[in-house]
């Protein structure tokens, strides 16, 4: 395929309502369907709201629950990606993104890289996941990075390692590092993650962040969509519900990593030995990398 028609649903989702983040989700695919999109995103932890605390045992939900296997049927052939607190056959509960295709559920990322700081505790309640899950979809292999996960540029680096061509974010990014003219930290640090990314690993960067209110945390929306040129694609408001639908022209990717090849120089070897021999504190010349 040559484009992808994504939409992005920057909704607020109700807090421990799983019944009515289920028709919130249904509404945003129906309206997706009617815009003729070929994928819809939604945020982090889309399906529960962001601050559950002691509620993950009661809205877990195993991956072949009936209400995820009710979205992906009742999407059909679209692709989505939802967020949603995923209950492991080992009673583990993750932070986790699900990708659905073709009227079922075809992968799941858990967040790798939980804050547990200032006003952020997942550490308390969600285990943290272990690896990078290259997701392949009729548009390209896709990766998926939730909220603090993308503020790591090793996991951006090994998603594109993995062959990923579109880097997708969902995030319940609460305003905060608020400053004097009213500029705000948080929002900055992101948005100059998801240039970077784009520019560097010449990939599709895709943000749906949530809005919305909880407990006092304002989250502050402004989603977007990149380009591998870092060139913005769309952008939707902050702190209001908003959706939108946007072409992307895929071959752009294939031309961004031709005039900029970057990662494609890289030295992953080098990473990889560095890396071992810093962790490990071993002189350089004793060092044999695992294969």
């Amino acid at each position: 395929m040559k484009h992808l028609r994504l939409a992005i649903d920057q909704l607020a989702p109700h807090l421990g309502d799983i019944k009515a983040n289920i028709e919130r989700h249904r509404a945003g695919i129906d309206w997706a369907r009617r815009e003729k999109a070929d994928l819809i995103v939604f945020p982090e932890l889309s399906l529960t709201g962001y601050l559950v605390r002691g509620m993950v045992n009661q809205i877990g939900l195993a991956p072949e629950a009936p209400e995820i296997e009710g979205i992906a049927r009742h999407a059909g052939p679209m692709g989505v990606i939802l967020g949603f607190i995923e209950k492991a056959p080992d009673g583990q509960y993750y932070n986790s993104a699900a990708y659905m295709q073709g009227g079922r559920l075809q992968g799941i990322q858990r967040k790798l890289i939980l804050p547990n700081y200032g006003m952020f505790e997942e550490r308390r309640f969600y285990a943290a996941g272990d690896k990078v899950v290259p997701i392949d979809t009729p548009w390209g292999r896709m990766g998926i990075m939730i909220c603090f996960d993308a503020l790591h540029p090793a996991v951006a680096y090994l998603h594109e390692q993995a062959g990923a061509r579109i880097l997708v974010t969902i995030s319940a990014s609460p305003a905060r590092a608020i400053g004097p003219e009213g500029e705000m930290g948080g929002r900055e640090v992101f948005r100059i993650a998801q240039r970077a990314h784009a520019r560097l690993c010449g990939q599709i960067a895709v943000f749906v962040n949530r809005v919305g209110t909880e407990e006092g945390l304002i989250f502050w929306g402004g989603s977007e969509v990149l380009d591998p040129a870092a060139s913005l694609l769309c952008e939707l408001p902050e702190y209001d519900e908003a959706r939108q639908v946007v072409e992307i022209d895929l071959e752009s990717i294939e031309r961004a990593r031709y005039l900029f090849p970057h990662l494609k120089e890289g030295r992953t070897d080098l990473i990889l030995q560095e890396l071992w021999r810093t962790r490990m504190g071993a002189p350089l010349h004793a060092i044999k990398v695992p294969e």
